[in-house]
């Protein structure tokens, strides 16, 4: 599993690179790749001139990984993108996995809320 904090309010170009590389490098997430798959994350950290090779092409291309790309984990469950929009990050992991990091956020909040709250002695 992974939690990928993006530097922008949106996805931005630098976002979307680093998080490609960050799943070329999980060696799991590597060795599960088509080559189908894999031309897509390399068209998006790939620099050319190419005249089909632009931003919003890039962005396309980003936005149908991240809708798209699943892979088998360890225990055998799928694991795929899931957003954060509170914490505007994206989370690549299961869906128990994904359930688990938004119970400790929402536990995390309440104690930061707490702590606020307390009267100073």
């Amino acid at each position: 599993m992974m939690f990928l904090k993006l530097h922008e309010g949106t996805i931005g170009l630098e976002d979307m690179k680093h998080i490609v590389h960050k799943l070329l490098e999980n060696k799991a997430v590597f060795k599960q790749l088509s080559p189908e798959l894999y031309s897509d994350l390399a068209y998006i950290i790939t620099p050319t001139l190419a005249s089909d090779h632009n931003e919003a092409n890039i962005r396309a291309k980003f936005h149908e990984v991240v809708q798209n790309f699943v892979i088998q984990g360890d225990n055998g469950q799928p694991m795929r993108f899931y957003r954060d929009e509170q914490f505007n990050r994206l989370y690549f992991g299961d869906e128990a996995g994904w359930r688990e990091a938004q119970d400790f956020e929402e536990r995390e909040m309440d104690a930061s809320l707490l702590q606020k709250q307390l009267p100073k002695l």
